[in-house]
């Protein structure tokens, strides 16, 4: 018989929203008014640049190069870096210019994970409190919710900018802690071992690990639970 959950934390992009799909339109509109073009393999070329920022910079690979005034600027920094490594010879103020419209775009396009919303009804319905943690950009999580129609699920959102640090630093830890407690009541549920799995383990919390790819588990992070739908969450909760 599985625990007594009474707070289940969900990660966001690529567990209740596609953001792979997300990514990759926002970053076709980029293409296209910069070059004028879009060629599939330079999308490809930067989600998987992305993807290795994104878990370089949570692991502590990427650090800051001096202390931000605030996390808007320590934002639009870490945000920028991808694009000054995609493009090469632009300036950081470019960098800027085209992160801001990557925003943007990726506010237009949003694509639900498969249950997602059937999912979130059932446990809602079920009196379970949903949570979101992410390192999604603050200005696009709101439009990722409403748009996919989970929004009104939502109890609260813990995000990486308001910490100034990313999943699973314990920053973002102690902000969840600071808000809601920790009474041994919590499931984290992502896609992402280094991240959201790692943020559980480290801090006692049980986790299941969306596998919706059946990929291995090449790290030291070991979840409570492996799903690979989501509406598999009803077998635990």
């Amino acid at each position: 018989m599985s625990k007594l959950y009474k707070k289940i934390l969900f990660d966001l992009d690529n567990t209740l929203v596609d953001d792979n799909e997300n990514r990759k339109y926002a970053f076709k509109k980029i293409l296209e008014e910069k070059n004028g073009r879009v060629i599939e393999d330079e999308v490809n070329a930067f989600i998987t640049l992305d993807n290795k920022f994104w878990r370089d910079r949570a692991a502590g690979k990427i650090k800051d190069p001096y202390p931000f005034k605030d996390n808007q600027e320590k934002s639009d920094w870490v945000q920028s870096q991808r694009f000054i490594m995609f493009f090469k010879n632009i300036t950081f103020e470019e960098a800027k210019s085209i992160n801001r419209k990557y925003i943007d775009y990726l506010n237009e396009h949003i694509v639900p994970m498969k249950n997602a919303s059937e999912t979130l009804d059932y446990l809602y319905n079920k009196g379970y409190e949903l949570y979101i943690i992410t390192n999604s950009p603050i200005k696009v999580i709101d439009n990722k919710l409403t748009k996919s129609g989970l929004k009104k699920y939502i109890t609260s959102i813990f995000t990486a900018e308001e910490v100034g640090h990313m999943k699973p630093h314990d920053d973002f830890y102690k902000n969840i802690y600071n808000k809601i407690g920790n009474d041994g009541d919590m499931l984290i549920v992502g896609d992402e071992l280094g991240c959201d799995i790692a943020l559980g383990v480290k801090n006692n919390i049980d986790t299941c690990w969306f596998n919706n790819k059946n990929i291995k588990n090449d790290t030291i992070f070991e979840p409570t639970y492996i799903i690979d739908d989501l509406l598999k969450l009803a077998d635990i909760l």
